[in-house]
């Protein structure tokens, strides 16, 4: 874990939502989307057919924290989940950036922040998701 979130602890997904795109849960009444962050594509030599990152949140009504999952995707479809936290929600941007600022910096990228908080309902967040360029699928919500 990078130092400056030691204080964060690690967690197992959240698994009592109904709702999911695949790495993170939601179901509306606990579970929310809160923010993702998303990079451009970029490749090297590691990934000479590309990658970007994501910075996927959920937040927990109950308990005030977000969790954070940092996903590398590859253009083959590949998702590798590099790192899952809970957050204090008021942290959760000091966070994110921890993760978006060093990967913009080391391989060249840039993050668009995408604001899901005020999302209540599942067709609130398709809606949403679709002005943000997502396309969900059936079997992911």
């Amino acid at each position: 874990m990078h130092p400056a979130v030691a204080g964060f602890e690690s967690l197992p997904r959240m698994t009592n939502s109904d709702t999911s795109i695949g790495l993170v849960s939601f179901d509306f009444a606990r579970f929310f989307p809160q923010k993702f962050w998303v990079s451009n594509w970029a490749s090297d030599e590691t990934y000479p057919a590309g990658f970007c990152y994501k910075i996927l949140t959920v937040r927990d009504k109950v308990d005030h924290k977000a969790e954070l999952v940092l996903v590398r995707l590859q253009r083959n479809g590949t998702k590798e989940e590099l790192h899952r936290a809970a957050v204090p929600i008021e942290e959760l941007d000091k966070a994110a950036s921890i993760f978006s600022v060093g990967l913009a910096k080391k391989f060249g990228l840039d993050f668009e922040e995408q604001d899901f908080s005020a999302v209540r309902t599942l067709e609130e967040f398709r809606a949403l998701s679709q002005k943000y360029g997502w396309s969900l699928q059936n079997r992911e919500v």
